[in-house]
């Protein structure tokens, strides 16, 4: 199937409910819904990946437990770090425009994701401090 048909996915796909995993997970195309539970120690869920995924949104909202970590595949534009959901009922809606990935909603904590800074920046920019040093004038000789 080529990228274009990507937007033409729930009339041919029989889309699973949901999944809650408990352990590690690495996500399919046709998982749409995930309510992780890390009540028995953090987890991580894994992306599928970007392209394959074009034109989908996915919802993944915590269960409980200490963190819920979401990665990429490597494979995204502008991936600024992995999205950490530390508690019950954070909560993150993903989007693939086949490119990138656009978390929206409450995040949970992403590095730069309420920046104005330019993406792959880790430091926001900076401006000179004006100088401390004596300046020396020179008066005007006749």
């Amino acid at each position: 199937m080529s990228l274009e048909d990507r937007f033409a996915q729930h009339d041919k796909v029989i889309v699973d409910k949901y999944h809650n995993p408990t352990a590690d997970y690495e996500m399919t195309t046709r998982d749409y819904v995930l309510r992780p539970d890390s009540s028995g120690g953090a987890i991580t869920i894994t992306l599928p990946p970007v392209a394959e995924a074009k034109g989908r949104w996915y919802s993944i909202i915590s269960r409980g437990g200490p963190s819920v970590t979401i990665q990429d595949r490597d494979d995204s534009e502008c991936w600024l770090a992995d999205i950490v959901l530390n508690g019950k009922c954070d909560r993150c809606l993903l989007y693939s425009d086949g490119l990138a990935w656009h978390p929206v909603g409450n995040v949970g904590e992403w590095p730069g994701l309420a920046t104005t800074r330019s993406p792959g920046t880790t430091t926001p920019p900076t401006t000179a401090a004006p100088s401390t040093e004596a300046q020396t004038t020179v008066a005007p000789t006749t």
